[in-house]
């Protein structure tokens, strides 16, 4: 999916970016949705939040599967714009998967609480590519996934190496996953050891954080 499409189906009544309640029912949202799950989050609940009438919401979004939808091809763009363009920069370690790790876990931490909301929704996200609501998604684009499994490495590479890649992109989703423990340290602080921490699995020096 392009950046123009994804614009395209971004899902809402109103043009993204241009509509300041807008992005502050997406950002309520988001933040109800991560600390309390989809299912738990009731459209009212985001209205009260917001100090703003039920209708004011529905001006905006038609429900709460919009809004989920919304927050998903906001994901979508960002690896558009911000992700794949991690595979162009050739610059750097000498080892691209060295490199691609840690601007990943830089980009992870940037947008802790939207992949947070992915991977603690995933049947519900499934569902947006499925059904009506697919229509409005549309076409699925797997090359940024495509991409990283393809520098894990093949039959060329030891099995070892392999292994400890693997086992580092498995290291930055569990944290991700369970960011509700690790809540009290600071984003900052957390790239810090997350980074020390993947530096440990490939085996590779420790360096200063960029």
């Amino acid at each position: 999916m392009t950046t123009k499409s994804v614009a395209k189906h971004a899902g809402g009544r109103a043009s993204a970016g241009v509509d300041p309640l807008r992005d502050r029912i997406l950002e309520l949202a988001l933040d109800l949705f991560v600390r309390q799950g989809y299912a738990e989050t009731s459209m009212r609940a985001i209205a009260e939040g917001l100090g703003v009438t039920k209708a004011a919401l529905y001006y905006h979004f038609a429900g709460k599967e919009d809004i989920l939808l919304a927050l998903h091809m906001r994901m979508h763009a960002l690896e558009h714009t911000e992700l794949l363009a991690i595979f162009s920069d050739d610059s750097g370690a000498d080892d691209p998967f060295d490199r691609i790790a840690d601007q990943v876990i830089h980009f992870a931490l940037k947008n802790r609480r939207l992949l947070e909301l992915h991977l603690r929704n995933k049947e519900v996200m499934g569902k947006l590519h499925t059904g009506p609501l697919f229509e409005r998604h549309g076409p699925v684009d797997f090359e940024f996934e495509e991409q990283f499994v393809s520098l894990l490495g093949g039959p060329s590479v030891p099995a070892e190496t392999r292994i400890r890649r693997i086992a580092s992109a498995g290291a930055i989703v569990a944290v991700l996953v369970a960011a509700g423990l690790l809540s009290d340290v600071p984003d900052d602080r957390l790239e810090i050891l997350l980074r020390s921490t993947i530096g440990d699995i490939l085996k590779r020096p420790q360096r200063p954080p960029n």
